[in-house]
């Protein structure tokens, strides 16, 4: 799963009054902690506005990023999966969220033009990334081990006697 954030520019801003994120992929990937902790926190709290399932995917988005963001800032990652992390944290997941709650909750349960309801809508969103949070944890964690094993065959080939050294 690709994700492309729509917040990202060349010469992109914080606006007033919103820290900036760290350049180092430790400190961003602590910051990203941080506001996954405050999303995380206000899904809870508005709990019993949002649909059955709603809190428990998100908690689940969480369960993934939270342990996989501490892993990052001790063993860092690539660019393109920080970017696809930050978007998921400062984008994709506060935006599913505000969306379902801006609307007046008569209209969370009426189909729409897909025919679906913003809530069966929301829940989806809401499972398409914890897949994707999933994704990207498999590609962080998968490169390291992959390195791992590239350096095992190395120092295997490196210091293992031969039956020519014999």
């Amino acid at each position: 799963m690709i994700f492309r954030w729509r917040g990202e520019s060349a010469g992109a801003e914080p606006t007033a009054g919103e820290p900036a994120p760290p350049v180092s992929p430790a400190g961003q990937a602590g910051w990203l902690r941080e506001e996954l902790a405050r999303i995380v926190g206000r899904a809870n709290a508005d709990g019993g506005r949002l649909p059955p399932g709603a809190v428990p995917t998100v908690r689940d988005i969480d369960d993934v990023l939270r342990p996989l963001l501490g892993y990052i800032e001790t063993r860092g990652a690539s660019d393109e999966e920080l970017r696809y992390i930050a978007a998921i944290i400062q984008e994709y997941l506060p935006q599913a969220l505000d969306d379902f709650l801006a609307l007046p909750p008569r209209y969370a349960d009426r189909p729409g033009v897909t025919g679906t309801t913003p809530a069966e809508d929301l829940v989806r969103q809401l499972q398409l990334l914890d897949e994707g949070a999933g994704e990207i944890q498999d590609s962080v964690y998968s490169g390291d081990a992959a390195r791992l094993a590239i350096q095992a065959r190395f120092l295997d080939a490196k210091f293992r006697r031969s039956d020519l050294d014999a």
